[in-house]
């Protein structure tokens, strides 16, 4: 909340389940806005940064029990219930989405409306959406070459005295039991500063294919499956099944995943 010298209150609502997090994330993007003008609340981090955070008072209106709940998906709803509570009635200057987690009834000017044609002049849009009733089928080779994709972060959070409070399997769903931006856990992941109180360890899962001749003796390492299947001449989710089953490759070869064998 933030008092004018005509003592006319201007008001910021928001949720979060860990509220240091979500604090360190709106100080990150009012310092960072020149580069993250796409994130966050613009009306909110244009008064902070013309007046300052010292002329702001933090205050919890409500803390919610969530200890009933286990998903985050099932906590972050309750959170957005109560919070849409607040929002109709104080009704707050500073938030722009007047719908909690979503801009439904955010009224644009003509700057934005002019900028958007303009971005999107050229494109080709369909004019119409095909259903199919076919369903999709997604095969084992697909399912393979997906996650071959991307290379997983696993993301486990400390508190200062080192004890751990959570772990989870990606940068994504740390964010989401955070409640913060995903880029906010990928930049301390880069710069390995973090924004809250909090201490991050992150651990880059190892996707490299490991080759072991009969004898069980290393003799090649290649960076993920895709390569090790291109080299050896072996269809991906042949070298996935023997992966699995730790079996033996035509008397050959034992393909391993991850660590050493």
């Amino acid at each position: 909340m933030y008092t004018s010298s005509y003592n006319k209150p201007y008001y910021y609502v928001g949720s979060s389940i860990q509220l240091t997090s979500r604090i360190s994330s709106h100080r990150y993007l009012v310092i960072n806005w020149d580069k993250c003008k796409k994130i966050g609340s613009p009306i909110f981090y244009r008064f902070v940064r013309k007046y300052d955070w010292l002329k702001f008072k933090l205050g919890v209106l409500e803390y919610v029990d969530l200890s009933n709940s286990t998903r985050a998906e099932e906590k972050k709803k309750i959170l957005l219930h109560r919070e849409q509570y607040y929002l109709d009635n104080i009704n707050p200057s500073l938030n722009i989405c007047k719908i909690a987690n979503s801009p439904l009834g955010v009224k644009r000017n003509k700057i934005f409306s002019t900028n958007l044609s303009v971005s999107r002049k050229g494109r080709k849009h369909k004019s119409y959406i095909r259903f199919s009733i076919i369903p999709k089928i997604i095969t084992n080779k697909t399912r393979v070459l997906l996650s071959e994709r991307v290379r997983g972060v696993r993301v486990k959070v400390f508190d200062q005295s080192n004890n751990l409070i959570s772990q989870f399997p990606n940068m994504k769903a740390a964010a989401n039991y955070l409640s913060v931006n995903p880029s906010t856990i990928s930049n301390i992941f880069k710069t390995g500063k973090s924004y809250d109180n909090l201490i991050y360890k992150f651990e880059v899962k190892d996707i490299k294919i490991r080759v072991y001749n009969s004898n069980k003796k290393l003799v090649n390492i290649l960076d993920n499956l895709k390569k090790a299947s291109l080299f050896y001449n072996v269809p991906s989710t042949t070298m996935y099944r023997y992966i699995k089953s730790g079996k033996i490759y035509k008397d050959k070869y034992y393909f391993v995943s991850g660590k050493d064998y």
